[in-house]
């Protein structure tokens, strides 16, 4: 279930604490968002996971809404109310870019529930940032758990394009009931509705792309760089009276582009994966990621079982020397990372098929982790050790996602990748 709560309402908020002008940055810490390690982003024992979207719902405002999963959180027995308390905080820093150092707008929000105890139940918050038109911003989220004392913090960080109104977060996807959809995969028959504040052109073209994109490659591979055709596969429009839509559904996998100037090439970019995405939710969807740890010949083995289950259970029985307690946990692991990559790196193709998927999944996450504009650097071992494996991805820009990166290859990987590889099979 999910509840939508503004952070005044049904929740109790013992104390906000907000400034525009960056006087509590110290709250993160003093270093330039590029000069942090941001590690934590991709921990795979974090004790909770959170999803939050941006919308520009005025020029002068930006509204932040998150997700948080309730069951994740202590709940402790509150003796002299006979009931069970939660104590959480939401605290953010917005800042013009990775480079700078001090934050122009941050707030805390103190939280507390009693009602949701053992309940199943997602819970949202919503609040306003001070990011003007026009520009483009970094906005880092942080969700802290005050009844636990260690591993309490998770944090998120989202790039905020508010350069033009044509770019996606000047768009709101909600469900049937007006509740924000925070994933942009749609599979067919979940039925959303596109609002905008601030766009009202009487209706949405749609470019509809059906491809067939290339898996990630190993770090070592002498690749051609791929180049996606724009050119779409179809054209349409949809109503878009008052600033919104019709109830819309997304019936074929593929990428749907919403645009309201087709001269530009900015829009929103809504995406149909396979069922059950994030999650692998089939046999044939577990085979395909066994590629990074096949070669062909086994690959197109495995790929032409006539019970792909069979398939899967016999290559993870084989590589755990027929202990079936072993295979279990390295499947376990195996495609929890693949579930972890999905969400963690997805862009307008499914995460795991990514370079930053394809590194995560083989060797784990790494251990620090530091951004600066339209690039990232993975290090597994420690910064300035001459020992440890470093990765460099740099971001490509596209219409369709602002997380998309693709990793600098070299030929020093390859020891370090085989050994990876090797690990995963013995």
């Amino acid at each position: 279930m999910k509840l939508r709560m503004k952070y005044n309402i049904l929740i109790t908020v013992i104390l906000l604490l907000f400034t525009s002008f960056g006087a509590y940055s110290q709250l993160f810490g003093k270093k330039k968002l590029n000069k942090t390690n941001l590690a934590s982003l991709y921990d795979e024992k974090k004790f909770t996971g959170f999803d939050a979207m941006i919308y520009h719902s005025s020029e002068e405002k930006s509204t932040v809404y998150v997700n948080i999963h309730l069951n994740d959180l202590i709940y402790l027995h509150h003796k002299t109310e006979d009931s069970h308390l939660a104590r959480f905080k939401v605290s953010y820093e917005l800042y013009d870019s990775y480079e700078s150092k001090t934050a122009i707008d941050t707030a805390t929000i103190f939280l507390t529930d009693t009602q949701n105890y053992e309940a199943e139940m997602d819970m949202m918050v919503d609040f306003d940032v001070n990011a003007t038109f026009p520009g483009e911003y970094i906005l880092k989220i942080k969700l802290t758990d005050l009844n636990q004392e260690e591993n309490n913090s998770v944090i998120r960080i989202y790039e905020i394009s508010k350069s033009n109104k044509n770019t996606a977060q000047f768009f709101f996807v909600t469900d049937n009931e007006y509740y924000p959809i925070f994933n942009k995969n749609i599979n067919a028959g979940r039925f959303f509705k596109i609002q905008s504040n601030l766009v009202d052109t009487g209706q949405l073209y749609i470019r509809y792309y059906n491809r067939k994109l290339p898996l990630a490659q190993t770090p070592f591979a002498t690749v051609k760089e791929f180049t996606f055709k724009f050119d779409p596969d179809s054209l349409y429009s949809v109503s878009f009276l008052n600033g919104q839509t019709e109830l819309l559904e997304l019936p074929f996998h593929g990428i749907y582009h919403f645009q309201a100037d087709i001269s530009q090439t900015e829009g929103l970019a809504l995406f149909h994966f396979d069922d059950g995405f994030p999650e692998i939710a089939s046999p044939l969807q577990a085979i395909l990621p066994l590629r990074y740890l096949t070669t062909k010949k086994e690959y197109d083995i495995l790929f032409n079982y006539d019970d792909h289950k069979t398939a899967v259970d016999s290559f993870w029985l084989e590589r755990a020397s027929f202990q079936e307690m072993r295979a279990r946990n390295m499947i376990a692991k195996y495609y929890q990372r693949v579930q972890d990559a999905n969400n963690l790196f997805s862009s307008y193709q499914e995460g795991w098929k990514t370079d930053r998927g394809i590194i995560y999944i083989i060797y784990g996450p790494p251990s620090e982790v530091y951004r600066k504009t339209g690039e990232e650097e993975w290090v597994y071992g420690e910064r300035g050790n001459p020992m440890s494996i470093k990765f460099y991805f740099y971001k490509i820009d596209n219409p369709f996602s602002g997380n998309d990166y693709r990793l600098q290859r070299s030929p020093i990987y390859k020891t370090s990748w085989y050994v990876a590889i090797e690990n995963w099979r013995r």
